[in-house]
């Protein structure tokens, strides 16, 4: 099999449906950032400040080399999260390390997850530590939990009905105001919903790579620049902004991690059944993160964007107003549409996006020895 996620059609053959134990929500599915379980009487201080039918989502995020490894541990759980329509509450962490890892590595990792677990104002709950002789670099896994409830947006529940309703799309109708202030009704998961990208893509992925081949890259652009651009991923997290994703228009969101945001964009069309329409030139993208991936003859839009996040909106606009004034760089990059058709757009020219590949990522030959140093 390739190296990264495998493929979709892997996952649903050899991993989901030999699934059959499942929630009163249903069983997971492609595309999908968490699941929910709905517990009646789940602990109230776990969930403090709610009230309704409380449920706790979880959710998984491998990240493998000690490069931004806290940074993408803490920000992918946050995010996945609130991709979930769920308030981030703890993380339990897995560490495996090689036998040539050294404990100062560790002391500062824990250190580092710790100050960004207080900043993002959650707990790190349980976890375990070994040093294994299978492992080549650091393999840190992290479970994210969080709590939603019945007077949370339940994103996961409308992605998921979707995904397992293939005959009928058209989930539930809720009214929506449009740009012009006309009332609408709309479908959950239809077409004609805007797609906002939330942050700039490929930044994590081009962070990783000027911080592991600063000389390389130093060759070719001045260190101040380089420097620059290992600071691509510092805000990976969207906690500042959760309250704008439970706005009424917000109607699923997605986290974009591996693969990039053509992957996300797949991900989000096929598991609400629509087609897509986007404009390439519209996507949030830096500077350092084209200049990275030119030297390294990269597709930005296929590089790991964590710390990023794909919005299906009934009124892309106004979100992306909020989202502006609040400091994230955001903008509607396209629309879904009825059909299976999935379109990138650059100016006359159009082509059908294809299933996620490997993340550009992989293609750069990392001595591992160097990563780990």
């Amino acid at each position: 099999m390739r190296i990264g996620k495998v493929k979709e059609s892997i996952l649903k053959r050899s991993v989901l449906r030999q699934l059959h134990n499942h929630s009163e929500k249903g069983s997971p599915a492609p595309g999908e950032d968490a699941g929910v379980l709905f517990m009646p009487e789940f602990m109230p201080e776990f969930t403090q400040g709610f009230s309704g039918k409380n449920g706790v989502a979880m959710a998984v995020n491998p990240v493998e080399g000690w490069t931004f490894a806290a940074k993408r541990a803490v920000y992918g759980a946050v995010n996945s999260m609130l991709a979930a329509g769920a308030a981030p509450k703890a993380i339990s962490l897995s560490i495996l390390m090689p036998e040539e890892a050294e404990e100062k590595q560790l002391k500062a990792l824990i250190k580092e997850i710790d100050s960004l677990c207080m900043q993002e104002n959650i707990l790190v709950l349980s976890g375990h530590t070994a040093v294994s002789p299978y492992v080549s670099t650091l393999i840190l896994s992290v479970t994210a939990m969080g709590s939603t409830t019945e007077n949370r947006k339940d994103i996961t529940a409308n992605k998921g009905s979707i995904t397992r309703n293939k005959e009928s799309i058209l989930v539930s109708k809720e009214s929506i105001a449009d740009s012009k202030g006309n009332t609408k009704q709309i479908a959950v998961g239809n077409a004609d919903l805007d797609l906002v990208v939330a942050g700039t893509v490929g930044r994590e992925g081009a962070a990783m790579l000027a911080a592991e081949y600063a000389k390389r890259l130093e060759e070719r652009y001045a260190p101040s620049y380089v420097e620059a651009a290992k600071h691509l991923f510092d805000d990976g997290s969207m906690t500042a902004v959760e309250d704008i994703l439970q706005e009424k228009e917000v109607v699923s969101v997605h986290d974009v991690r591996e693969g990039g945001i053509f992957a996300a964009l797949w991900e989000m069309a096929a598991a609400a059944n629509v087609g897509l329409s986007i404009d390439l030139k519209n996507i949030p993208i830096k500077q350092h993160t084209i200049e990275v991936c030119e030297y390294f003859n990269l597709n930005p839009y296929m590089l790991r964007s964590g710390g990023t996040l794909l919005l299906a909106c009934a009124n892309g606009a106004r979100i992306v107003e909020q989202l502006q004034k609040a400091g994230v760089a955001a903008a509607v990059i396209g629309q879904t549409t009825s059909g299976n058709d999935r379109l990138i757009r650059y100016d006359d020219e159009a082509r059908f996006l294809e299933p996620p590949k490997m993340d550009e990522y992989y293609k750069v030959q990392v001595d591992i020895s160097e990563i780990c140093k």
